[in-house]
Parts: C-alpha cells; structure tokens; sequence
C-alpha cells in the first residue's frame, strides 16, 4: 500500500510538471454538524472557506463559501444514501448543486476503508448546467489500538477521481490527514488536500490547500 501511495505521488509530480502553468494554494477551514434524526437517518450541514494565500504570486483574498445541508439514509450497516444541496457565494455569483452519493465503509480490524461514489448538478443563472461523477477511496486508522477513542489519534488517507461531463475534465485529489478524538461527540482533522485538475488538457491546474474540518455530532 505504501509502495502504491509512492508511486501516486510521483505520478502526479510528474503530470503536475508537465506544461505546469498556474498554482494556487491557501486554507479551507471548514465545519461540520450532524444530527441523528431516527436511528437510521442522520442531518448533516457544514459551511467551508476557501482563502487563497499564493496565486502564481503570493497574495491573500477570500475565495467563496459553500454552504451545505445533506439528508444521509443508512440502508445497511455499512452502507448508505446521500442527498442533499450545496450553495456556493463567489464574488457577485451563485452556485447551486445538488448532490446524491452511495457511500461503503469496510471494516478490517484496526482499519477502516471507505467508498463514496457520487453524481452531482450544477446551476448558475446565466450559465448552462454542468454535470459531474465523483469516486473517493479513504483509508482511516487508529494510532493507539484498534479503534480510535476519545482523546486519540488517527490518520486518513483519501483518494479521489472528478469527471466533469461538460467539459470533459477529469481531476485527480489526493488528501492525507491527521484526527484527534476530542470527545465522543466531536473531531479535529487537518491536512493537506492536493488537486490536479485539466489533466487531459495542456496546461494543468494545480492547487494544494490545508484543510482543517471539525465535526461535531449533537
């Protein structure tokens, strides 16, 4: 697994080089609420910054901030349904997206992997609907014993491929983190979130963001 992470790394480096043309990098802090609404549905909303730092030159500037509100159903013990919307504030525009994902979680001893597969809508006045598919590979485990408690750490691992139907774009992220258990109703996680967008186009878009999240379960 870790010769296989390798290999990613440096085969996204090497991409990335490849008629490399912009960077942006910055800070998306983001914060997540979720409440149980029966035993097997659960409400969940968050609102996320994006704080762009560097920009082909260093300059700071706010970004957007998206908005969300998702209904996630449980079919199974480890399997569930998604759906939900997401309102983005860019400058002077609006985006709307709707959201449905399937999401997998396995189990393995001290090691948990998860699998979201996800189709996604989006609106803006003015502009015609853009289409996406998404596929994200996670891998979560605990640092001390075989499941983390509270006032423990982790570490997650995530992995994820965007197909933008429009404009046939595919974009690869790659995204390793580290959790701290605060209690048993909230987790911090931070770490680095890198992007490679356009690549089957010349140039590439490269971004890399540090992300910190903190979920809280009411």
């Amino acid at each position: 697994m870790k010769k296989g992470l390798v290999f990613l790394v440096l085969v996204l480096f090497v991409v990335s080089v490849n008629g490399q043309t912009s960077f942006t990098s910055g800070w998306l802090p983001k914060v997540v609420v979720s409440a149980k609404t029966s035993s097997t549905t659960k409400w969940v909303n968050s609102i996320e910054a994006r704080e762009v730092f560097y920009e082909d030159e260093f300059a700071f500037s706010h970004s957007l901030v998206d908005v969300s509100s998702i209904f996630s159903i449980k079919s199974d013990v480890n399997k569930s349904f998604n759906v939900g919307y997401i309102i983005r504030f860019k400058d002077d525009d609006i985006i709307h997206r709707t959201v449905q994902h399937f999401n997998l979680v396995q189990s393995f001893d001290a090691l948990k992997l998860g699998h979201r597969f996800g189709f996604e809508q989006f609106f803006e006045s003015g502009a015609k609907p853009q289409y996406r598919t998404r596929y994200r590979a996670s891998l979560e485990k605990a640092l001390s014993g075989d499941k983390v408690d509270v006032k423990e750490w982790y570490v997650k691992l995530s992995n994820e491929y965007l197909w933008q139907f429009n404009e046939e774009d595919l974009e690869v992220r790659l995204s390793p983190y580290l959790g701290y258990q605060l209690s048993k109703k909230d987790k911090l996680e931070f770490g680095l979130d890198y992007r490679l967008g356009k690549l089957l186009d010349t140039p590439k878009k490269n971004s890399l963001w540090f992300r910190t999240t903190w979920y809280i379960s009411l």
